[in-house]
């Protein structure tokens, strides 16, 4: 009797071990950090996995607005998806986990293409050979300016008062108004007009007309010019090419006309903030 006691209990010891083992492998439920996700059309989006099994498979209800595949070689081990847009629109993202068998719907936004430039608070002064400071009234407060490639030629200009977290960058739009490039004399510009106070410095003030800013970029690579032809329709004809990393360059000067600003700046690879763009 004591025999078959010990036997029974060694059976129920081995059945609690290899439950606990099972419940081990057992993948968590499959969730994403957010429901929906915005990409840029011609851009890339990457959207990471928060729980699952590592193991899916992607359907999207309309190839023709974006498309969708895992995206190896990172380190998370629950997945990552790389996401291409193609033209705008909304559509639903369809990821099921094989090993469970369930499926999480992500609605996935392609909005407007658009560059988004980081201006720096130094600058090199060529005239003096100096490192200078940036003292322009709006672009010392507001380094962020999203260009956007749509027909009003919108500009957001933001900072980055917002929380830093693994759902957001951090940037908040601040203010808003229009871009243009022109091309005068082999010289490139890039014009902002936005409504500004007594004091140069930006401002929600409705009864203010919005004012031009004109600034000539006296320094770009023949890569840039090329990026952002082709990713904001400038009609600059331009002509791609495999460019070297010597000319792969994004940093820009830019000297303000009629005005003594000037600044440093870099085109980055920095999402706008979700719901800004139609």
């Amino acid at each position: 009797m004591r025999t078959k006691n010990a036997s029974n209990l060694l059976v129920l010891l081995l059945l609690a071990v290899f439950a606990g083992a099972c419940s081990d492998d057992d993948p968590e439920p499959l969730s994403f950090f957010n429901v929906a996700y915005e990409v840029p059309m011609h851009g890339t989006r990457y959207i990471s996995v928060k729980s699952g099994s590592g193991d899916y498979s992607v359907r999207v209800d309309n190839p023709h607005l974006f498309s969708a595949s895992e995206d190896d070689g990172w380190s998370n081990p629950e997945g990552m998806f790389l996401v291409r847009g193609l033209l705008t629109g909304e559509s639903t993202l369809a990821v099921t986990d094989n090993r469970t068998g369930e499926t999480a719907n992500l609605t996935i936004k392609v909005t407007d293409n658009y560059e988004a430039l980081q201006i720096s608070k130094l600058y090199w002064d060529e005239s003096i050979s100096k490192i200078m400071e940036n003292e322009h009234p709006v672009f010392s407060k507001i380094p962020f300016v999203f260009l956007i490639n749509n027909r009003e030629r919108d500009v957001y200009f933001a900072d980055r008062s917002g929380e830093n977290s693994l759902t957001s960058n951090g940037i908040e739009i601040q203010r808003k108004g229009t871009y243009s490039f022109t091309m005068e004399d082999d010289k490139c510009y890039l014009t902002l007009t936005y409504p500004e106070d007594e004091s140069g410095e930006l401002t929600d003030d409705a009864s203010v007309i919005a004012t031009p800013h004109k600034f000539e970029i006296t320094q770009s690579s023949e890569f840039l010019r090329h990026r952002l032809d082709e990713n904001l329709n400038l009609g600059w004809e331009t002509i791609a090419k495999a460019y070297p990393d010597s000319l792969r360059g994004e940093a820009i000067t830019m000297k303000g006309v009629n005005s003594s600003y000037q600044f440093d700046g870099k085109f980055e690879q920095i999402e706008i903030p979700t719901g800004v763009l139609n």
